[in-house]
């Protein structure tokens, strides 16, 4: 029965994509009653996404989109090694700079602020509630019961899903940096059955962004439209020039599932994706009837139903026209195989300024109509990442789309590129850079090889001066230089771009530390390794000479080690540092969240850097095994003298254990640090770390 479903289905939307070519080509009905559409400029030469024309291309595209995700169902098997992995994001530790008496938010581009759980304005300190409050319970401690390990003094969730409880606020709190103190001031309660997915801070505004979904899917999850059909993205914006008494200015809530944000000057700029719900169409119909209704609920649908709505302050309207979409030219070479999806990709930029009737502004957004898998944003675009996987190969597209300078300029499309492999998984954040009008790439593909079944590679692409393309202008390896990049079977973690250098860790026994030159962009080469025990996840740089990794030792503990690469083929170890070696296990949020990471240059010659550290010990002579969260503290000694450099364990802070709640941050505050650890916070003076308050 479903093949005779998919037989006339697929036809009868084959027939309907013929024709989105052909409207697309000038045909096709009216878009009169259409809102004002944005005014995007695209380039003269179009590229691989072609704008939507008419509201009837974009409605046929949504319904051949249904029609193929239904027939993927049962004929398409997702590969869920894959592991398409949500975007959870850097250049230099963003605004944490020596011109500052505190750090903020570690960022991967100068000037390009990211959402997070924690920000610090230099006298309050704003901690958003944990995601986890709303999927678990969380206890406080444990008592045997007729041999049965109960809870006690536990919050229960209610069946639906909602918690009255202060631990589901945004916590408020002055801090006393000459005293390492802290004291609340002010909470802002949020809506339990929403996750809070960061803030910012706009002068004297705080920024909520929240979301409808739970965030951190992969998969088939992610991949699937269904899984983002009904959700919505929020942004609230708070008063706090009185932080004792936050105000709600404003708040917006689009129709689209959150994906990720960036903040640049008093632009917030969102990116979500947006399923409609096609009510009554079945996605296993499995008789004749549920075909029949299936095409009669893909031709009842209408622009109405398609295109998302905003609310501003409870007043609904479109949030976009039909012609502020492009689509995928089939015709293109670089094209996708699967041409249509019943996704569209929207890019929204929210004006933070003050405005004339003091509401909020959604100066521009623009969509495209397949989803996104990766954003990267540098200082004068936004590039949307897009894998796809087919026959076997992996590929991805890269999307770009041009921001202005000045808040409120246009977001206006650029062009579309596509290189093998897929830049998902370890270090995906770090995997792609802007530099001197060049975009740089690290994919990895896996390969049908048991010997060696990883390739990793380069890709450098540059915006073509005459089309709506990114073109490939160097590959490595290649024909002139086919060394690879790691041994056989290594896969990648570390990565980062500085300047006209790439570093690169890849391992499966040992760490091949890679030093790439990229001085000329059209011809990279491997110009020094080292391979040492363990490998680096997460790279900063401390200076031109010198670079810091945090990862795993042999003994699969977590391990900083500082290398001098003063000399790009020649790079050595300064030397490594085990923390907590006693401890039976040990992880740190920081190797693959760079936000859990601070780091503060002192002087010429002194930086200052901390890692969250959470471990399980075991006491032999008590028999008594404990978890317990630290903050270590480190100095990088003698920066200034490369070659005498070394790293300086100054102590730790210590808390208790909250398996439940993974959040941990630091902010430094002249000699102040202070330990986020759940929505506590500890603190103390850099110079005595063993004298500790908390919990504030």
């Amino acid at each position: 029965m479903h093949s005779q479903y998919n037989l006339p289905s697929i036809l009868k939307y084959s027939l309907i994509a013929a024709s989105i070519a052909l409207v697309s080509c000038g045909g096709g009905g009216s878009d009169s009653t259409a809102p004002t559409p944005n005014p995007v400029d695209e380039p003269v030469a179009s590229g691989l996404l072609v704008p939507v024309e008419t509201q009837e291309q974009l409605v046929n595209s949504f319904r051949q989109g249904f029609t193929q995700t239904i027939a993927a169902t049962d004929e398409v098997a997702f590969d869920n090694d894959a592991m398409v992995q949500a975007p959870v994001a850097e250049a230099i530790s963003g605004d944490s700079a020596s011109s500052r008496s505190f750090t903020t938010t570690y960022t991967l581009e100068r000037g390009i602020d990211e959402h997070d759980a924690v920000k610090y304005d230099g006298s309050h300190l704003f901690i958003a509630p944990s995601r986890s409050m709303d999927c678990c319970f969380i206890v406080d401690d444990f008592a045997l019961e007729d041999d049965v390990m109960i809870a006690t003094d536990a919050i229960m969730i209610p069946e639906d899903g909602s918690i009255e409880s202060d631990e589901h606020s945004i916590r408020i709190l002055a801090t006393d940096p000459e005293q390492a103190g802290a004291t609340q001031v002010g909470s802002i309660a949020v809506d339990s059955n929403r996750s809070i997915e960061g803030l910012y801070i706009d002068n004297s505004q705080l920024v909520s962004i929240n979301s409808s979904g739970w965030w951190g899917l992969y998969g088939d999850a992610f991949i699937s439209p269904r899984t983002w059909q009904g959700q919505s993205t929020g942004l609230e914006v708070y008063n706090i020039s009185d932080t004792a008494n936050p105000t709600l200015d404003w708040q917006i809530e689009i129709e689209g599932g959150f994906i990720s944000s960036r903040k640049k000057g008093d632009t917030v700029y969102l990116v979500a994706r947006h399923t409609p719900s096609a009510e009554g169409l079945h996605y296993y119909p499995s008789d004749d009837e549920m075909a029949a209704e299936n095409i009669a609920t893909l031709d009842a649908l209408s622009i109405e139903d398609i295109l998302p709505k905003v609310s501003i302050n409870g007043s609904e309207s479109p949030l976009l026209a039909a012609t502020d979409c492009s689509i995928a030219d089939s015709e293109h070479s670089s094209s996708p195989s699967a041409a249509y999806t019943p996704t569209m990709t929207l890019l929204i930029a929210i004006d933070l300024g003050p405005s004339t009737d003091g509401q909020p502004v959604v100066s521009q957004a623009v969509c495209y109509m397949e989803p996104t898998s990766g954003v990267y944003v540098s200082e004068n675009a936004i590039y949307l990442t897009q894998a796809e996987y087919s026959n076997s190969e992996a590929r991805t597209f890269v999307h770009k789309y041009s921001i202005g300078e000045m808040a409120g300029e246009e977001i206006s499309y650029s062009g579309s590129g596509v290189v093998q492999g897929t830049i998902n998984g370890s270090s995906s954040d770090f995997r792609i850079n802007e530099y001197a009008d060049h975009l740089r790439l690290v994919t990895t593909e896996f390969i049908d090889d048991s010997s060696d079944r990883l390739d990793h590679q380069l890709f450098v692409l540059k915006q073509s001066a005459t089309a709506a393309e990114l073109n490939v202008v160097a590959t490595l390896p290649n024909e002139q230089r086919p060394a690879e990049i790691g041994k056989p079977n290594e896969d990648l973690y570390g990565v980062r771009f500085l300047g006209d250098t790439l570093y690169l860790v890849t391992f499966e026994r040992t760490d091949p530390l890679y030093v790439l030159d990229l001085s000329t962009a059209t011809e990279p080469m491997i110009a020094g390794e080292l391979s040492v025990p363990g490998f680096s996840d997460f790279l900063h740089p401390v200076s031109s000479d010198l670079l810091l990794g945090l990862g795993q030792d042999e003994n699969r503990a977590v391990k900083l080690e500082l290398f001098n690469v003063a000399s790009i083929d020649s790079p050595y170890s300064l030397g490594t540092v085990t923390l907590a070696p006693e401890a039976s296990w040990s992880h740190s949020e920081a190797r693959y969240n760079h936000h859990a990471f601070t780091y503060q240059p002192i002087s010429e010659s002194t930086d200052r850097f901390s890692i969250p550290l959470s471990l399980g010990l075991y006491d032999e002579t008590e028999g008594v095994y404990r978890e317990e969260d630290r903050l270590y503290l480190f100095e990088i000694d003698s920066k200034d003298v490369p070659e005498l450099s070394s790293i300086i364990e100054v102590g730790h802070l210590s808390a208790k254990s909250q398996w439940w709640d993974s959040l941990q941050r630091s902010v430094f505050h002249g000699d102040a640090v202070y330990f986020i650890n759940g929505s506590s916070v500890w603190s103390t003076m850099w110079n005595n770390p063993t004298e500790q308050n908390g919990p504030l």
